[in-house]
């Protein structure tokens, strides 16, 4: 990994969190008389999980200057995520994006409905960009959701990149590709320009071949990643199966954790990329997507979109710890 100058934060990203609502337990939305009230957003799950790792992160966005806004920006600075750049939307428009979740149990699958068009965080142009986040970061991370969200966010994503770029500042994307924001075709022409700027890329199996056409297995993407781009350091995730990782020392993979009772599976991606970053910037990419499996079987134990559990906790599983009950 190059080096990178002493800066203030390790990693700064930005990007929509919205409200998150859901029934109590399996309850379906339509018929249910409760909804209970989180946050969730790729890029602040990633931050906050980070920050549990004792990394120094920030992160911002556009809110809504109202109370639901507010529980956004607080719930992520509860987390000791910086959010001190947040802009606060006072526009008549303003508003929250929101996302409903109708939790399933196999064989009903859990569905996402999403009310998120026309959010303060869809509005977010270059003009709002603070290049001195960027300028402090040693790594800024993105992910593909936020320039699917409007035209004006794919031009502050790209102009970050380049603001990345000048300033020395690593630049990691995980591809997070969403079918219900945009097309693969618009999301090939969105990200195809940025690939060779990157330092890291994270990418699931699937992602690889909707977007890019790129076929095979994890090892074999991974390194036409690395070639066809010249990216120095990705990262692919092939679901169930574990996680592929390369770099120019050498190529990695990692099964993953079994999973007892799933309490929530949402969030789990954004805690594996938490891992892969952590290891990244300490020079170990192999320990990096050691800590993203554990990160990511945490997370499937905990409710909400967050990664609530300290690094001993991560330590125990990747080494093996015990699972019952602790004295």
């Amino acid at each position: 990994m190059p080096e990178t100058p002493l800066r203030r934060y390790d990693v700064v990203t930005f990007g929509e969190t919205m409200i998150r609502l859901h029934a109590p337990g399996y309850e379906r939305l339509e018929a249910t008389n409760h909804l209970d009230i989180r946050i969730g957003g790729s890029e602040s799950n990633t931050a906050v999980a980070l920050s549990r790792l004792g990394t120094q992160t920030a992160w911002w966005s556009k809110l809504p200057a109202n109370s639901l806004g507010k529980r956004i920006e607080n719930e992520i600075r509860r987390w000791n995520v910086d959010t001190s750049a947040v802009i606060w939307d006072t526009t008549p428009e303003a508003r929250t994006g929101l996302y409903f979740l109708d939790f399933g149990t196999s064989p009903r699958p859990t569905e996402v409905l999403y009310d998120r068009a026309n959010s303060s965080a869809s509005t977010l142009a270059p003009t709002d960009l603070d290049a001195s986040l960027i300028q402090q970061t040693r790594l800024l991370h993105l992910t593909g959701i936020t320039p699917a969200l409007s035209e004006t966010c794919a031009e502050t994503f790209r102009l970050a990149i380049a603001l990345a770029k000048e300033s020395e500042t690593l630049v990691s994307l995980d591809t997070n590709y969403r079918g219900k924001l945009w097309t693969s075709k618009r999301a090939y022409e969105t990200l195809l320009p940025v690939m060779p700027e990157l330092d890291l890329l994270i990418t699931p199996l699937s992602d690889a071949e909707i977007i890019f056409g790129i076929t095979g297995s994890g090892a074999e993407v991974a390194r036409e990643f690395r070639q066809r781009f010249n990216i120095p350091s990705v990262v692919v995730t092939c679901g169930g199966e574990g996680a592929y990782a390369c770099n120019a020392e050498g190529e990695w993979f990692s099964q993953p954790h079994a999973l007892g009772q799933v309490v929530d599976r949402v969030g789990a991606g954004d805690a594996f990329d938490a891992g892969i970053i952590y290891g990244y910037l300490n020079d170990d990419l192999l320990g990096g997507l050691e800590y993203g499996i554990a990160m990511a079987a945490l997370k499937h134990t905990i409710p909400g979109d967050l990664f609530i559990a300290s690094r001993e906790e991560v330590e125990r599983l990747r080494s093996g710890g015990e699972t019952g009950i602790r004295r």
